[in-house]
């Protein structure tokens, strides 16, 4: 408000007790003798100054609005205001009485300036809330590095991220150069990846180096799927994918993946609509594939630290460490579950004699290829380690040790078939276990390994005697 009512009140109620109380005592200390005369005069001086007063303080409340309607009719160089009475007393009232009309007639363009600014804001509070969409997403994936198993559950985690915060995106596929420089599906939202997984794609027949000639760093709008395919690919790849439904897309966001300056892969976020995607998506898809490949980066580092910290890097089997702790989960299963195993210790003989005689190089050797060959003979669910120097650990689940005889017996003869040829010699190699079984022949997870321990020994003792176990 110009003036609000609360000074408007004061003014009023200070002028009718000035009227009231003067009116009564000044005529008496004067003498006048025409007393109504008298109080006429008051209550008129009275009416004038509180008029002034409250002019005054109108002239004050108009000088930030003064200032506003300058700029508005500033902005307007078609129009000018008068500005003549600019050193009167009450000159911002006269200024609006004087340029009413000019003001009224820039009001419009004003308005129209105000909505053009909140647009504008609207459309930046739009940007940023989808800025900070890629960047939750992207804190997201970082935060479930360590929580995923594989790269494959990786890109398809990015593969869902980066759909749900674009817009018009409906189906996508991650597809990553593989040695013989070819490009496979590894992740697909919207489409069956064991019907893609065949299917095999060249640098030169992907939408980015179509589309950017050869420039594979920078993301791409591609329209008119099933033509530009037409157009680009092979008669036996175009056919492939359209007998799957995959060219039934109208728009493709194609998104480069680099790191440490070379292609990794690429995501395809595709739509049914053919206006789909723009230049603030190819942003947001510059944005993310930079974060991506930092993210895929560090999930390859995670996972070799964590091979380093759980595998033996010569025989590819658990170490001792990493086997102890999935021992122990699997013991405690078995406990709840009353459910058996075999443990089985495993030592290669005359490893010191293959050393000595042919060299350290052909010892190591000889361990690997006896993990190999360990490794292929038993089920993926069986643990299989190295437990330290030429001694091997296995637990095989849901088995006797009968069972585990007749296959590490066939094991036997097969090296005894299939020497090593090394240095124009040939190296049978040659190895000792012992077997013990949980429950049957104790509950204690400790002694039940050093027993198989022992008659792993024994076993070495009597060389090709039969395996030293008690169990049936």
């Amino acid at each position: 408000m110009i003036i609000n009512f609360r000074t408007l009140l004061i003014l009023l109620v200070v002028a009718i007790f000035a009227n009231s109380t003067l009116g009564i005592f000044l005529p008496v200390y004067f003498h006048a003798k025409n007393t109504v005369l008298f109080q006429i005069i008051l209550t008129s001086f009275l009416s004038i100054l509180t008029a002034f007063v409250a002019l005054k303080l109108i002239n004050k409340k108009l000088s930030d609005l003064h200032k506003i309607a300058n700029e508005i009719v500033k902005e307007n160089p078609d129009t000018t205001t008068n500005n003549k009475n600019n050193n009167h007393y009450f000159k911002n009232i006269y200024y609006f009485l004087d340029n009413i009309e000019t003001i009224l007639k820039n009001y419009n363009h004003f308005i129209t300036n105000q909505n053009v600014l909140l647009q504008k804001f609207s459309i930046l509070n739009d940007k940023l809330k989808k800025s900070n969409q890629v960047r939750e997403v992207m804190l997201e994936v970082s935060n479930s590095i360590l929580e995923i198993n594989n790269t494959e559950e990786l890109f398809k985690l990015i593969l869902e991220k980066l759909i749900s915060i674009i817009d018009d995106a409906d189906k996508g596929s991650f597809i990553v150069l593989n040695e013989n420089n070819l490009l496979e599906y590894k992740a697909v939202v919207g489409y069956n990846l064991m019907e893609l997984k065949g299917i095999q794609f060249k640098l030169e027949e992907t939408f980015l180096w179509k589309k950017n000639f050869g420039n594979i760093t920078q993301p791409c709008i591609i329209k008119d799927i099933r033509s530009f395919d037409n157009s680009h690919l092979s008669d036996d790849t175009y056919k492939a994918l359209d007998r799957i439904n995959a060219l039934d897309i109208k728009t493709c966001l194609s998104i480069p993946i680099i790191i440490d300056n070379i292609l990794y892969g690429m995501i395809n976020i595709d739509s049914f609509n053919i206006d789909a995607f723009n230049e603030e998506n190819i942003i947001i898809a510059e944005y993310f594939s930079n974060q991506v490949s930092i993210a895929i980066k560090n999930h390859k580092l995670i996972e070799k630290i964590l091979y380093l910290s759980r595998y033996d890097s010569m025989t590819n089997t658990y170490n001792r460490c990493y086997f102890e702790q999935l021992l122990d989960k699997f013991f405690k299963k078995a406990s709840r579950y009353n459910e058996s195993f075999c443990i089985a210790m495993f030592d290669l003989n005359s490893l010191k004699q293959i050393n000595d005689t042919f060299g350290h190089d052909v010892g190591d050797t000889v361990i690997s290829k006896f993990a190999n060959v360990l490794k292929d003979n038993i089920r993926e669910s069986d643990l299989f380690a190295r437990y330290g120097g030429d001694e091997f650990i296995g637990v095989f689940f849901n088995s006797t040790p009968k069972d585990i005889r007749n296959r590490l017996e066939s094991v036997i003869e097969y090296f005894n078939n299939n020497p090593l040829h090394i240095k124009c010699q040939n190296i049978t190699i040659s190895f000792s276990y012992g077997i013990t079984h949980f429950p049957e022949e104790s509950k204690d997870l400790n002694y039940l390994i050093k027993l198989a321990d022992k008659r792993m020994y024994e076993y070495k003792r009597i060389s090709k005697g039969k395996v030293c176990t008690n169990s049936k």
